[in-house]
């Protein structure tokens, strides 16, 4: 019951660091414009820590490597904590490598699962919430649009989009602990 409790208050501890990362791994990724307010806030928050990480690590592209490299170390510390520091410490850095990927994959799923919402619903469009949930989300569905039909008035392309990630999801962290040898 403890450690339940536990491992539930370190990963709600890392979910908000890990959540912050992820928006600034995937922003720049969907040319999200940096005057929205919470593009804008993401930024702040992370340019303390990666700009002295970005004098030894280059971008490639749009993608911050120091950012992912962050994003990494933080779920490698996370699932240090979750195993209580007493695992091999070869294992920390790879179960922090299934961790960040699954976190990443079960995030585009919840963001999938809001852009399929905000496609039944209709929000206010002004919203930087909806703005970025479309950014990401979109090119995802629209990879699946063209070969699934629409089903009366409903778009499928969401749910094939997070059938494609939650299998994804097994399949790389199977792979991963299977070339760890745990």
């Amino acid at each position: 019951m403890g450690w339940t409790v536990y491992g539930v208050l370190i990963q709600f501890l890392f979910w908000i660091p890990l959540t912050i990362m992820f928006f600034r791994i995937v922003l720049p990724l969907v040319r999200a414009p940096f005057s929205d307010p919470l593009v804008g806030w993401v930024y702040s928050v992370t340019n303390p820590l990666l700009r002295p990480v970005e004098r030894f690590v280059p971008r490639w592209r749009n993608l911050s490597l120091a950012a992912v490299l962050m994003f990494w170390l933080i779920a490698s510390v996370e699932y240090a904590l979750l195993l209580r520091l007493a695992g091999p410490a070869l294992l920390w850095p790879i179960g922090g490598l299934a961790s960040a990927i699954s976190f990443a994959l079960g995030f585009m799923m919840a963001l999938i699962f809001l852009y399929a919402l905000f496609s039944l619903f209709q929000p206010r469009e002004g919203s930087s919430v909806v703005f970025l949930t479309q950014r990401i989300a979109a090119p995802m569905c629209n990879v699946f649009r063209r070969w699934l039909p629409l089903i009366g008035p409903f778009d499928m392309s969401p749910a094939a989009a997070m059938l494609v990630l939650m299998l994804a999801r097994l399949v790389l962290q199977w792979l991963i602990f299977q070339l760890s040898g745990v």
